[in-house]
């Protein structure tokens, strides 16, 4: 890795200066979700009621989490990340989860990514959720079942969708291909968050194979 940041030197995701993959300026402008939060949901309420209405909607997720706010440098970062490429910036955006998970106190045997169906796998060249899973298990010494969660079918795009079509899109989507989980809590991982629906679809596979309380966590949430 250090001859390759000799030859291809780190750029900053959010702004492009050469040095780290996200830079202190750029860390600096990130801005982190406020409270109130919804308890089960995250997401920020526009006063201190305890949730926002989410349960009827999210019937699998024991809790969503996220790290930062979908803005400014981590926009670009993400974008660059998960279309452009920049497979280095997993590690600098996988921080930011770990950050937030150890203030929110979240605990779990089992790391999982939200999984890309073949197709867009193949286009793409790898799934952007399992590379900051991969950095979580590293840095908080997790594993992952044995057995893998797949994308049954492809679905259209979530983006520009209303909150329901989003639902439908994703609904029975996802499947575990593998051993019962055994009631085993387990973190399942995206990199941007906006309704839930599609990490609510993957939680639903794992608690039918046996899991114990899935949390969704993502690097960033979309304010809707």
């Amino acid at each position: 890795m250090q001859v390759l940041d000799f030859l291809l030197p780190p750029r900053c995701g959010g702004c492009r200066k050469v040095g780290s993959w996200l830079c202190e300026r750029c860390r600096s402008r990130i801005r982190r979700l406020e409270e109130p939060l919804c308890r089960r949901c995250g997401a920020e309420l526009p006063s201190a009621r305890r949730d926002c209405g989410c349960r009827s909607r999210l019937k699998s997720l024991s809790r969503l989490r996220s790290a930062v706010a979908y803005e400014g440098p981590i926009e670009r970062a993400v974008h660059r990340f998960k279309y452009d490429g920049w497979r280095r910036l997993a590690g600098p955006l996988a921080l930011l989860i770990a950050e937030r998970l150890a203030v929110e106190g979240v605990a779990a045997r089992w790391v999982v990514s939200v999984p890309l169906h073949p197709e867009r796998l193949s286009q793409r060249g790898f799934n952007q959720a399992e590379l900051l899973a991969r950095e979580l298990r590293r840095r908080l010494r997790l594993g992952s079942p044995a057995g893998v969660l797949v994308r049954t079918r492809p679905t259209p795009p979530q983006v520009g969708q209303d909150r329901k079509r989003r639902f439908e899109n994703v609904a029975g989507a996802f499947a575990w291909r593998g051993g019962a989980i055994e009631g085993e809590s387990i973190l399942l991982i995206d990199d941007v968050a906006t309704t839930g629906a599609t990490l609510d679809a993957c939680a639903s596979a794992l608690r039918a194979a046996g899991s114990g309380p899935v949390t969704g966590v993502s690097v960033a949430r979309v304010n809707v």
